[in-house]
């Protein structure tokens, strides 16, 4: 082997190993994203659970104060609202 094959042949092997710590890299960035975007996942479900448990809570508290209001006598357009949602 002249000692131009062996230089390229040592560079193609150098190549070849930066190539295969980049693919594990970019390997272990991907694993990372995706975990990281499960746990993202996870919170939207959480909070789109708990925003329709309040959103429950605030249409059965608006019909127990629009109750209380007739039953004080108090017109029920005579009451202030909450934010509607």
């Amino acid at each position: 082997m002249t000692a131009l094959e062996e230089q390229l042949t040592r560079a193609l092997r150098r190549l070849c190993a930066q190539y295969e710590t980049e693919q594990q890299r970019h390997s272990e960035q991907v694993e990372a994203l995706q975990q990281h975007v499960e746990v993202l996942q996870g919170h939207v479900e959480r909070q789109s659970e708990e925003n329709e448990a309040l959103q429950v809570r605030i249409k059965r508290l608006d019909v127990l104060a629009t109750r209380l209001a007739e039953y004080s006598g108090i017109p029920t357009g005579a009451r202030p609202r909450g934010l509607r949602i």
